[in-house]
């Protein structure tokens, strides 16, 4: 399908058509007219399987038939899109569509996917770093600990399905039976072991949240928080205290700023990236690639 726009720029529209009980499939033919009126020439294509959208993304990015990429989903489905553009002139233009969109909320992209695409239409492209945990590309953070253990166990049916609410109830699940295994993180002059570890390449996490304040997507450094507690009591209070934005203040909470770091602990302690259950295993390296994605956004301050 291919909506004509006056000023001819071509993109294509990437959307799971069964997503959110089939919500990406009713707001294609809006967006289509959208961002027409902003000027587009949008190929819509349907994704049908997990890997799908960096496959198709891939394949955008080596055809030179478009200058971006419109991605309807959550996090996960615009970093899979991203790895397939990574390194190309072919922008992403995230259309949130998922259960917290982290990363719309850090580049300032209204969170309704139509104020998305009107906001996008006439946004300019900008580079965004993009970080490597191990061979696996992500866009805002990679983690090890309860965070990690939670999206491991949660349904995707049920995070369809539920949203926030699915997230919660396994949270609250996890957090009672999780075991808090130590893990450690080593980077160029420093060390500090704890139970919980968020490698950041943006501000937020879960949401609103400013995990790393200082975080920046436009540079070549990471930001490392680290909880050096275990137990569902401190797990919990630094929760509370990442909530009210007053976790860095904690006696037993480390940050620093770094080009890498590396992960270690057992080997089946989970890793999650953006939100995802991560393949890589401890010890895993983690650093800032070398090519840059291209993004669509508005202009930052």
């Amino acid at each position: 399908m291919l909506s004509q726009g006056a000023l001819g720029r071509r993109g294509a529209l990437l959307y799971n058509p069964a997503a959110g009980r089939r919500r990406a499939e009713r707001l294609r033919d809006a967006l289509l007219a959208v961002l027409a009126a902003g000027g587009w020439e949008i190929e819509a294509v349907a994704t049908g399987a997990p890997g799908d959208a960096t496959t198709i993304a891939g394949e955008l990015a080596r055809g030179g038939r478009v200058e971006a990429v419109f991605a309807l989903g959550g996090d996960g489905t615009l970093r899979e899109v991203a790895t397939g553009l990574l390194g190309s002139e072919v922008a992403l233009a995230p259309l949130p569509a998922g259960t917290t969109n982290v990363l719309a909320r850090a580049l300032g992209i209204p969170l309704r996917p139509l104020a998305a695409a009107q906001a996008l239409a006439v946004a300019r492209r900008r580079p965004l770093a993009v970080g490597l945990c191990g061979a696996t590309p992500f866009l805002m953070m990679v983690s090890a600990g309860l965070d990690a253990a939670i999206m491991g166990a949660l349904s995707g049916r049920a995070k369809a399905r539920w949203g926030q609410g699915a997230v919660v109830a396994q949270g609250l699940a996890s957090w009672w039976g999780y075991r808090f295994p130590p893990l450690v993180a080593r980077w160029p002059g420093g060390e500090a072991s704890g139970s919980f570890v968020a490698v950041c390449n943006i501000p937020l996490y879960a949401g609103p949240f400013a995990m790393a304040p200082t975080a920046r997507a436009d540079d070549d450094r990471l930001e490392v928080v680290l909880l050096r507690g275990g137990g569902r009591l401190t797990t919990l209070g630094f929760s509370a205290d990442l909530v009210r934005g007053r976790h860095l203040r904690r006696g037993d909470v480390v940050s620093a700023c770094v080009e890498e770091v590396e992960l270690s602990g057992p080997p089946a302690l989970p890793l999650q990236v953006d939100g995802d259950p991560c393949r890589e295993s401890l010890p895993v390296r983690v650093r800032v690639a070398s090519q840059r994605l291209q993004v669509l956004a508005p202009a930052s301050d």
